[in-house]
């Protein structure tokens, strides 16, 4: 098990634990994002246009998430199989590309794990 507060790069997951008050300011920032990226079609526990983000981390791992948010559409494009099936689900309704970093990226999922009810650790730079 990874040590405390980094991302298990090995298994591309979230680590759950306790949230410090650095993660806490992480996890404020993603809320945010959230709110102004991402409410408009998605919320944590509710289909809305898109699927409910709760779990997202269990069903993709974060190296597959980051190049998703940040460009959906060529990795539909790629062929991927659980890309193509998602936008096939949802009508083909094209998610918009964000230009977000890794590290804006990865605070949308902690803030996505603790709206679950999980309290997420990950790396504080």
């Amino acid at each position: 098990m990874p040590s405390c507060g980094v991302v298990d790069s090995a298994n591309a997951s979230v680590v759950v634990a306790a949230l410090s008050p650095d993660e806490a300011k992480i996890a404020a920032a993603g809320d945010a994002l959230f709110k102004s990226n991402c409410a408009q079609c998605h919320a944590v526990n509710e289909v809305v246009v898109g699927p409910a983000l709760a779990g997202i981390t269990k069903r993709r791992p974060i190296s597959w998430l980051i190049p998703w948010v940040k460009n959906s559409s060529k990795v539909v494009a790629s062929g991927d199989d659980y890309a193509v099936a998602l936008f096939n689900k949802f009508n083909k309704q094209q998610m918009p590309s964000f230009n977000l970093s890794d590290k804006e990226i990865n605070s949308l999922m902690v803030y996505i794990i603790w709206a679950e009810g999980q309290s997420p650790q990950v790396a504080v730079n």
